[in-house]
């Protein structure tokens, strides 16, 4: 052994001080130098080991570190070592760059302590080293991300009256970079008037009272131009005074711009709503704040000023209770991103009493970065004259002469006529609500999908067909199937039309839509029509279809679809085109895209079929044209945000590895320490504490083991889940929290059977069952002996764990929907997070379980988890 080292030794048993010196600074190694013969330097195996050489070959000199750590740190170094030499006050604290042996570049953090005999004399001298590489490559990486995101640094010394900026602040305010900043003329920056106003106001205030600032103001560049930026300001105070502000200062003009614009649209947005008579709606979602306009409170007989103040209780007191439930599962599906657009039909009260139906539609416009939502824009249309249309199109079913029923889109029964009873031998009441394959069995296989077919905007029908029936009779049916519409665009159900020609058997004219009412649906239709020639000429088009394209009805009437079809469309729709003339098919639905009239290029989905005479011959081609543009761009978003996400997942996976990496070193370091402290006081190896401390260092071993598998997995969590036996993890946990289980005097009963094992990861089990118990310590009773008792429930799926306390509870009425919510604590406990049991739950369901709570203030609470058998 070194002698060197076997000083140490005997130093650190003599002085405790060099102990906690080395507990708290040895890392990534150790170094003890004789200043006497500053030849003779000891290096423990780790300091060679972390720069890639083997500690057996090298030599125990100084020489030996020098000769690889950069000339220019070495010169640094030698003159921080020296001040430290002559004042002890003076901290050799440094951070220097050596060569690793694999020709890479090392940074290490040395710190270290002067050893002085009884005369002050510095006589050896002990160091720690720490590789603090990764977090150099971090800093680099922040660098520049704050530099893509146009982030300058400020500060302020109040002491020297000094300002300091940042190479990108400097680039904001457009200076060159060797400009010098003055506290007095950097106010002159910002533009004159309330902008310079508030700054001063500002920063005043941070300076004098302590309190930070998040401002976005405009300042006039070196270069006369003007931008808007975001100013960050927090302070720091020694001894009650400000002595340094310091911030953040970022170049916002582009999202600032962007915002104006987007308030720009909203209001153009809003003047086209007043137009259409439609009542808008605004809710602050966070706040619950509501905004209507006028037209909306005229809808319901009010003025605005008669429902002020409007927040979300109006809605909730105007809404029929009725219908509140499908509208907030319609909201929540739009809030989880399930559906993009929000709608439903609801009936609000008016002024006057009686019920009026609306149609409610919404969007949100805006997430935070947590993907919840803040504002959400809409819509309200009066359909009360629809939907008594509606109940019109019923008694019309009803009283009809011929066999005739309406049904919904899930084929249960809204209304028949008499005639459709007496031939099918049902009575209204019985069948109304009723599928009619539960009221003819049998029927489904031949129906369903002709039905279906028909739900997607389908008509179908069969002049003459053959049935047998069940006395073996033939009977001719001639039937009819459509859908009916909620409103131009939505199927409701289907009107299903059938009439007995046993007798007759005749081909009858197929029933047709009235002009009127043709006209009526062509006109006003909310997406594109139009009638077309064989040779693609446009006949006759409605103004949705203009306002797609961009010309006029008279413009569109010179040219064929030919002329406005992208020309690599051109070919699929023709092709398509001549099956339907050929007769090869009925209709046909084609994505396709269009050139309109100012260059534009938008995106369609195109239906056609072709209507022909008593001769089957063509007469015209009717075309429906869908804009999707909009979704187009919708795609195109989302996948660039999937790369995004991509992207960060994997700076998330090499994070955890850094981690993983770190713990494991701070692990060894302590176990070394511990091992250490046993070798020169043998006495203490019964010492209670020491054995706690001792078990803890082997658990935290254990524990990063197991973060490190899930660290290392490079599949889905259930390719990696293990039997794991129960009660001794919940022994491990216990012996873990045994310290904090003495000082808190609570008592804990284990009763889980030993042959329960479940499937799980080690490091999620251990963190899941940590949450749990130090929880029950931590809100433990202040009025009753505090006692946790485990035990488990009989279960067939699952092994069902219970940990039950009698603390001081949660109380569920009033939070039970947010006990396992991130950041929501329930009681003044000062390290109260409201993190851990969010993760926990989380935990849990990744190994394909679930927890559920029962708890009462004062009286306790039970968790019950359950986990998969193993």
């Amino acid at each position: 052994m070194s002698y060197l080292k076997k000083e140490l030794y005997e130093l650190i048993s003599n002085d405790n001080s060099i102990f906690d010196f080395i507990q708290q600074s040895a890392l990534d190694g150790l170094w003890y130098w004789d200043l006497e013969n500053p030849e003779e330097e000891w290096m423990n195996p780790k300091f060679w080991t972390t720069l890639g050489y083997n500690p057996d070959e090298m030599p125990h000199k100084s020489s030996a570190w020098q000769n690889i750590i950069f000339p220019e740190d070495l010169a640094l170094a030698t003159n921080n070592v020296t001040k430290h030499l002559q004042d002890p006050n003076h901290p050799y604290d440094q951070v220097c760059r050596y060569k690793h042996k694999n020709g890479t570049t090392k940074w290490i953090k040395c710190t270290g302590k002067a050893i002085r005999d009884e005369n002050g004399k510095p006589t050896r001298m002990l160091g720690a080293h720490i590789d603090i590489t990764d977090l150099k490559y971090q800093e680099e990486l922040l660098e520049k991300c704050n530099e893509a995101a146009l982030i300058g640094y400020w500060e302020v010394d109040l002491v020297e009256q000094k300002l300091h900026w940042s190479r990108i602040t400097k680039i904001i305010h457009e200076t060159p970079q060797d400009y010098e900043p003055v506290l007095e003329s950097a106010i002159n920056f910002f533009k004159t008037g309330e902008n310079r106003d508030e700054i001063i106001s500002k920063f005043t205030e941070c300076a004098t009272n302590g309190t930070p600032y998040d401002v976005r103001l405009q300042i006039v560049t070196v270069n006369n131009n003007t931008k808007w930026v975001r100013s960050i300001g927090q302070p720091i105070f020694v001894d009650g005074k400000c002595v340094k502000v310091y911030g953040t200062f970022q170049d916002i003009t582009t999202e600032k711009v962007a915002k104006l614009a987007l308030i720009k649209e909203k209001e153009k947005l809003q003047t086209v709503l007043e137009g259409t008579n439609l009542g808008t709606w605004e809710w602050d979602i966070s706040t619950g704040g509501l905004v209507f306009n006028k037209r909306w409170a005229g809808m319901i007989g009010y003025t605005i000023e008669e429902l002020e103040p409007i927040s979300i209780q109006t809605w909730l007191n105007l809404v029929h209770p009725d219908d509140l439930k499908e509208s907030e599962e319609k909201l929540q599906d739009c809030f989880t991103r399930k559906i993009d657009f929000y709608s439903s039909e609801c009936r609000l009260r008016h002024k006057n009493g009686e019920w009026i139906w609306i149609l409610d539609q919404g969007r949100v416009i805006s997430w935070d970065v947590y993907g919840q939502p803040l504002l959400m824009y809409g819509t309200h249309t009066d359909i009360t004259e629809s939907k008594n249309k509606f109940e019109l199109n019923k008694q019309f079913i009803i009283q009809n002469p011929n066999a005739i029923a309406m049904f919904d889109n899930n084929m249960r029964y809204i209304a028949c006529s008499e005639k459709w009873q007496l031939d099918y031998n049902i009575k209204s009441v019985y069948a109304e609500g009723k599928s009619i394959y539960e009221l003819f069995p049998g029927s489904e296989e031949k129906w369903k999908k002709i039905h279906d077919e028909c739900l997607t905007g389908v008509a179908k029908k069969n002049d003459e067909e053959k049935f047998f029936l069940a006395d073996g009779t033939v009977q001719w049916l001639q039937w009819e199937i459509k859908p009916w519409y909620i409103d131009q665009s939505n199927v409701g159900g289907l009107i299903v039309y059938t009439l007995d020609i046993t007798d007759r058997k005749k081909t009858e004219e197929a029933f047709r839509i009235s002009e009127e009412a043709f006209r009526g649906n062509f006109e006003n239709a909310a997406i594109g029509m139009a009638l077309l020639n064989e040779s693609g000429q446009w006949m006759k088009v409605n103004q949705s279809l203009c306002k797609i394209v961009g010309y006029t009805e008279q413009e569109l009437m010179q040219i064929t679809f030919q002329d406005i079809t992208h020309p690599e469309d051109l070919d699929a729709d023709l092709k398509l085109l001549n099956e339907l003339i050929a007769g090869d098919i009925n209709f046909y639905h084609i994505e396709k895209r269009y050139i309109c009239k100012n260059g534009d290029i938008v995106h369609l989905i195109l239906a056609a079929s072709l209507v022909r005479d008593e001769n089957q011959k063509p007469l015209y081609f009717i075309s429906q044209i869908i804009d999707i543009t909009s979704q187009k761009k919708a795609e195109e978003e989302i996948q660039s945000l999937l790369l995004v996400t991509k992207d960060q997942n994997e700076r998330l996976k090499n994070f955890a590895h850094i981690v993983s990496h770190n713990l494991r070193s701070h692990s060894g370091n302590i176990a070394m320490m511990l091992d250490l402290l046993l070798y020169e006081n043998k006495h203490l190896e019964e010492n209670d504490v020491i054995q706690l401390l001792n078990t803890a260092s082997k658990n935290l071993k254990e524990t990063i083991a197991h973060l490190n598998e899930v660290v290392l997995m490079n599949t889905t969590i259930s390719d990696n889940l293990i039997s794991i036996n129960l009660k001794n993890s919940i022994a491990s946990s216990i012996q873990n929290l045994q310290a904090l289980i003495n000082s808190a005097h609570v008592e804990i009963q284990n009763e889980v059977q030993d042959d329960v094992n479940i499937k799980g990861i080690p490091a999620y089990v251990d963190s899941i069952l940590l949450n749990f118990i130090s929880n029950a310590i931590k809100y433990r009773s202040t009025i009753y002996p505090p006692t946790i008792k485990l035990y488990m429930l009989s279960e067939k799926n699952h092994a069902v764990l219970c940990i039950a306390d009698n603390g001081i509870g949660i109380d569920l009425e009033k939070n039970g929907d947010k006990v396992f919510g991130m950041y929501k604590t329930f009681h003044s406990n000062e390290d109260a997070r409201g993190i851990g049991l969010f993760i926990t739950k989380n935990q849990i369901e990744a190994l394909g379980g679930k927890v559920e709570i029962e708890s009462e203030l004062n009286k306790g609470t039970t968790f019950k988890i359950y986990f998969n058998y193993a």
